[in-house]
């Protein structure tokens, strides 16, 4: 075959080849997801506005949008006696006034994070629309930031209102008790607020994590927040939310004042019994709202002449234990008195388990449970007792018959009561490192209230070596903060106190034998020395205790001495 034909051959192919590959189906990808907010183009009239006559506005934007719960989200300052009348029209919102607008007022409608797209959600975060109908547009500003008192967390979605001394006949401290606020705006995610197109006053500032959409401080259980002073604003950015301009220069607000609220809530100071329940055989539970004292409690379902329950209060004396003595008790109706004065009148009756044959019944009767001190990380001798807690007070016991055992030796340890109930006991022991050993109970050893028992009891544990642990000094410098303070050592997501120390004055602290790993250091300044935290007042105008962290987390680790200082 000719060298020609062969190329004209081959290059045929090939295009065959291209054609068919080029005539292959591929589904389209779509494009990048939107991920950009609505962008507003105009607005009619005008943002910042001023000699505002009308009774609506409209906001159009690059697409379609949503208004998502303008109940909550959308709001104007000053407020208005009828809420806004929003609307969506095409690519716009359209925002009408039932009220006639005060004159010379700058009026400011924020929207939060109402404002979506259509397809997609996105929001655009933080716009307000601005006008006035005066002949200038007020323009300063005022800043600040809302954390929880006790713990330092930012709060977001929480109102932060300003007032004015405008009312005769409201005093201005009860202002957020009884009217809304002059104006208002929500928390971001950092706890971080901020006011724009103030006026040239002095405001009480308040924070309030509204419950019931009035804006007034009403529910007890709201929690809230205040300034100790007046707040003055400054003039420290040009307002212009809808401006479009990349070359728009932003101070820096780090330059200017900074209001910083602690969030809190009042403490009702009406005691009440708020839990009470029979949970099990011979044990009733009682929870207040406040620590108990002069407590005494009068059953009407039985005669109580004779002895019939234990008391155990808690440490915090704000809840307790009623262990029933008397025989076949499974209810119990009784009056409350606290101070000689009737608080409730409780009827529990304890869960029963129906249609139980008699021999689940017999595998369900009450066993007195045992529960070790110790961890899954180990049993740490060098700063705990190693104890033993009973689900009942014991009635009786032979110590004698309980076995401390390791691999060479078995001995009767020495053991005692650690508690008044008889419902908790220590094993002394001179313990050595590192050392796996057993505790052999032997059953009907121990017997409880009622008359309850158990089983045959083995529990084993190891003990550790002194080079597990670390050891943390901290020197602290009280001069400038005297006082007396609560300080605690955490981990790191604050659900466990490791210890805690009352100090009055400078010097070192020492957190012995710690487990290595990360840690926080906490001081509660105890401003009435009663040992714990107490939350604020605001028609007292007094604080929540200040708290105080250490700026770093402390790291401990095995075998080593960590020295911080405090000032």
């Amino acid at each position: 075959m000719p060298r020609s034909t062969i190329i004209f051959y081959l290059s045929l192919f090939s295009l065959v080849f291209l054609l068919s590959r080029c005539a292959k189906p591929v589904s389209p990808t779509g494009g990048p997801k939107d991920m950009d907010p609505p962008l507003v183009i105009t607005c009619d009239p005008p943002n910042l506005t001023t000699n505002f006559r009308e009774k609506s506005f409209s906001i159009d934007f690059n697409e379609f949008v949503n208004l998502k719960s303008p109940a909550t989200e959308v709001f104007i300052s000053p407020p208005l006696k009828s809420p806004l009348d929003s609307r969506l029209k095409g690519k716009s919102i359209v925002i009408r006034f039932d009220d006639d607008l005060a004159p010379n007022t700058t009026y400011s409608i924020t929207f939060g994070n109402s404002i979506v797209d259509l397809t997609e959600g996105n929001v655009l975060k933080g716009f307000n629309y601005v006008f006035s109908t005066g002949d200038y547009v007020d323009s300063l500003s005022l800043q600040g930031s809302l954390q929880t008192a006790f713990d330092h967390k930012p709060k977001k979605d929480v109102f932060i209102e300003l007032y004015i001394n405008n009312n005769d006949t409201i005093p201005f401290d009860s202002l957020p008790m009884k009217i809304a606020p002059y104006y208002i705006t929500k928390t971001d995610e950092a706890g971080n607020f901020i006011f724009h197109n103030l006026q040239n006053k002095q405001f009480k500032l308040f924070a309030l994590a509204d419950q019931n959409g009035d804006l007034i401080f009403n529910q007890p259980s709201e929690k809230i927040a205040f300034c100790d002073s007046l707040a003055t604003p400054s003039y420290f950015q040009a307002s212009k939310p809808d401006s479009t301009r990349k070359d728009t220069t932003l101070i820096n607000l780090q330059n200017f004042p900074s209001y910083s609220l602690s969030l809190f809530e009042e403490t009702d100071s009406i005691q009440r019994l708020q839990n009470s329940k029979f949970p099990k055989t011979g044990m009733a539970l009682l929870v207040f709202r406040f620590p108990v004292k002069n407590l005494r409690i009068v059953p009407l379902n039985f005669d109580s002449i004779a002895p019939w329950h234990i008391e155990e209060i808690s440490k915090q004396r704000d809840s307790v234990l009623l262990w029933i003595v008397r025989p076949n008790t499974d209810s119990l109706i009784a009056k409350i008195m606290v101070d000689n004065m009737l608080l409730d009148t409780v009827r529990l009756e304890m869960t029963k388990k129906e249609n139980l044959k008699p021999s689940e019944k017999k595998e369900n009767q009450e066993k007195l449970g045992m529960m070790i001190s110790t961890s899954g990380l180990g049993f740490n001798q060098y700063k705990n007792k190693l104890g033993v807690t009973f689900s009942y007070p014991l009635i009786q016991w032979d110590f004698k018959r309980v076995l401390l055992i390791t691999d060479k030796d078995t001995i009767n340890p020495e053991i005692k009561f650690s508690d008044s109930l008889k419902r908790k006991i220590i094993i002394l022991h001179q313990w050595q490192e590192n050392t796996n050993y057993k505790i052999l109970i032997p059953d009907s050893v121990f017997f409880g209230i009622l008359n309850i028992t158990h089983d045959s009891v083995r529990m084993d544990f190891k003990t550790k070596e002194e080079r597990d642990f670390g050891n943390l000094i901290v020197s602290m410098n009280m001069e400038k903060r005297p006082g007396q303070y609560i300080v605690q050592l955490l981990n790191e997501k604050e659900s466990i106190l490791y210890e805690e120390h009352i100090i009055t004055g400078s010097g070192k602290i020492q957190f012995n034998f710690m487990p290595p790993m990360k840690y926080k250091l906490k001081a509660i300044y105890d401003r009435n020395r009663n040992q714990r935290w107490d939350t604020g007042n605001y028609g007292l105008n007094i604080q929540p205790e200040e708290v105080f962290y250490l700026p770093k987390e402390i790291e401990i680790r095995a075998n080593w001495d960590v020295e911080e200082t405090w000032n």
